[in-house]
């Protein structure tokens, strides 16, 4: 039986935990920046469509975007909502890797039998849970190996929240897709695929 791994990944985490406790600034550009106030951390699809970057000084980003709001970040309220996000994947394998604090990696594998739906429709459902106790959008990605889990989160987000890559759609997939796209991949093996 081939593995089917999903990687679920909390779309601007910091932000949408944000926008959950206050829910006013739903819908609207915002920012978390460092405790330090050092550099934007956290974006919102609203704040990265007026041109915010990951990684600005707050000093240059508040002056040049005045209209977006900013907040310190607040780190022990984001662990708080990740653990949450956690035991909701917990519900749906025992095989749960965390990645980082807004990213996990879930092991699928058999599961159509138990949920009786396919692998894409236990996605949604992980989704829609997800949504449901803890107000927080998740991509999920699904695919073959973590490698390409990832591959498909990131295109999960322009996608409707879930992507999958079977084996059927593989060779397309990997065709479309630039080498600097694929996780793992570093700078000298880049270098080295792109010789050939």
């Amino acid at each position: 039986m081939k593995r089917i791994i999903a990687l679920v990944d909390c779309d601007s985490f910091f932000v949408t935990c944000e926008q959950v406790v206050e829910p006013t600034l739903k819908g609207k550009p915002v920012c978390v920046i460092s405790n330090n106030e050092g550099c934007v951390i956290s974006r919102s699809r609203e704040a990265k469509a007026v041109g915010v970057k990951m990684g600005m000084p707050y000093f240059m980003a508040k002056k040049e975007y005045p209209n977006v709001v900013y907040i310190k970040a607040e780190h022990d309220r984001y662990d708080w909502f990740s653990k949450r996000v956690m035991n909701c994947l917990n519900e749906f394998s025992p095989d749960v890797e965390v990645y980082s604090i807004d990213e996990a990696f879930i092991d699928l594998t058999g599961t159509r039998k138990l949920f009786k739906k396919n692998y894409t429709e236990i996605a949604h459902m992980i989704r829609n849970y997800i949504k449901e106790k803890t107000d927080i959008d998740v991509s999920i990605g699904v695919s073959h190996s973590k490698t390409l889990a990832k591959l498909a989160s990131d295109k999960a987000k322009y996608s409707g929240g879930v992507y999958t890559i079977g084996m059927i759609k593989l060779p397309n997939e990997l065709k479309k897709t630039d080498i600097e796209e694929v996780w793992g991949v570093g700078r000298q093996i880049q270098k080295f695929c792109k010789r050939w």
